[in-house]
């Protein structure tokens, strides 16, 4: 999640949410942490989701955290989400160590003229 830190440039339109099944207090920890590496602060939201009524909506909880500690831990995703709410592209890594990169999100953002 640090990365998204240079998603998106200044002068772009494009609003960036992470989606975490943390309490907004544990995800503004999060955010402090990030920001200590001395890289910048976080310019995007993380949203709580407990309940994981998003998560489970998108279909990307990963069931090898059912019943365990961390229950309802998605998939890493990554949704693009058009003026009209639909979804314009997506990536889901089935595995937790595959994360959606930078680049491949920016080149999809192009590609669908919502940035240039």
């Amino acid at each position: 999640m640090a990365d998204l830190r240079n998603l998106i440039k200044t002068d772009e339109q494009v609003n960036v949410y992470a989606i975490s099944v943390d309490s907004p207090e544990q995800s503004r920890e999060f955010a402090e942490k990030i920001s200590a590496d001395g890289k910048g602060s976080i310019n995007y939201s993380i949203l709580s989701d407990p309940g994981h009524r998003l998560i489970d909506a998108f279909g990307i909880r990963d069931p090898d955290y059912n019943g365990q500690k961390f229950e309802g831990i998605p998939h890493p995703s990554v949704y693009i989400i058009d003026k009209d709410g639909r979804v314009a592209w997506a990536r889901v890594e089935k595995d937790y160590k595959e994360r959606p990169i930078n680049d491949e999100v920016r080149a999809a953002l192009k590609n669908l003229k919502m940035i240039s």
